[in-house]
C-alpha cells in the first residue's frame, strides 16, 4: 500500500501536465480538459488522505490544489500567449509535485517531513489562486456579462476557504482564524465588487485584489500566530504599496 502511495505524487504531476498539454494541443474540448483533469486528480489525491472526508485536514490538503488546478485551468482561457501557457503549466506541475510530495510525507511517512513546508506552500497556491479566480471572475463579468451578485457569491465562498485554510495550516485555532476568515472574505470580496465597475483591465484588478489578498494574509497570519511587529507590518506595507503603484501606473485604464 505504501508503494502505491509513494507513486501518487508522480501520478498526480502526470496528471497535471497532460491537463496542460491537452489545452495547448487542443487533445479535447478546452471546456471538457479541466473537469477531467480535476475529477481524476481529486481521487487520486483522496486516495492518498485516505478519504477521511470527517477532518478538515482532508479538505484543506484537497481543496486547495484542486481550487488552483480549476482557476489556472480556466484562467487559460483568457491567455493569448502561448508562452504564457508553457511558463504557467511549468510553474503548476512544479508547485503540484512539491504540495503532493510534502502531503505524502505529512499523512504517511511523518518522521521525513520538514515542518512548515505545507504551509509556505498552499500559502503560494492560495495566492495564486485568488489571481486566477479573479481573473476569471472579471472576464466573464466583461465578456459574458455574468451577473454579478452571482460572481461575488463565489467569490465571498472562495475567499472564505482560502483564508481560513491558510490560517489552518498555519495552526492557527479555529476560534482565533474564523472572525479574520469572515472578515477578510467580506473585505475581498467587497473589492471584487468596486473593481468590477472601473474601467481597468481585468488583469490589472485581479493584480490588485491578489496583492491586498497577499497582505491580508500576512499580517493576518502575522498577528493570529503572535509574530507581527513593526518590522514585519512595516515589509508587508511597503511591497504592497510600490506593487500597487507599478500596477496603477502600468494599467490600460478604458
Amino acid at each position: 500500500m505504501i508503494l502505491i502511495h509513494r507513486l501518487t505524487p508522480f501520478l498526480l504531476v502526470l496528471l497535471v501536465a497532460l491537463g496542460f498539454a491537452s489545452i495547448l494541443y487542443s487533445w479535447l474540448p478546452v471546456i471538457l480538459t479541466p473537469v477531467i483533469t480535476v475529477v481524476l486528480f481529486s481521487l487520486l489525491l483522496g486516495r492518498l488522505l485516505s478519504w477521511d472526508i470527517h477532518s478538515f485536514q482532508f479538505w484543506h490538503f484537497l481543496g486547495t490544489p484542486v481550487l488552483y488546478l480549476l482557476s489556472a485551468f480556466f484562467a487559460l482561457l483568457f491567455f493569448e500567449e502561448r508562452g504564457l501557457i508553457w511558463a504557467l503549466g511549468g510553474v503548476s506541475v512544479f508547485l503540484i509535485f512539491l504540495f503532493s510530495e510534502f502531503v505524502f510525507e505529512f499523512v504517511h511517512l511523518p518522521t521525513k517531513y520538514q515542518p512548515n513546508s505545507l504551509e509556505y506552500v498552499s500559502l503560494i497556491l492560495n495566492i495564486l489562486t485568488i489571481f486566477f479566480a479573479s481573473t476569471v471572475g472579471f472576464g466573464l463579468r466583461l465578456l459574458l456579462n455574468t451577473p454579478l451578485v452571482l460572481l461575488g457569491i463565489i467569490f465571498f465562498a472562495l475567499s472564505l476557504f482560502l483564508i481560513y485554510s491558510t490560517l489552518w495550516v498555519s495552526k492557527v485555532e479555529f476560534v482565533r482564524a474564523k472572525p479574520y476568515a469572515i472578515a477578510g472574505s467580506i473585505l475581498t470580496t467587497e473589492l471584487f465588487l468596486a473593481l468590477s465597475y472601473l474601467p481597468s483591465g481585468f488583469y490589472s484588478n485581479a493584480a490588485i485584489i491578489t496583492i491586498l489578498f497577499y497582505a491580508f494574509l500576512g499580517l493576518t497570519r502575522g498577528q493570529a500566530t503572535h509574530k507581527l511587529s513593526k518590522t514585519v507590518l512595516r515589509r508587508y506595507l511597503l511591497i504592497s504599496l510600490v506593487l500597487l503603484i507599478m500596477i496603477v501606473a502600468t494599467s490600460k485604464w478604458l
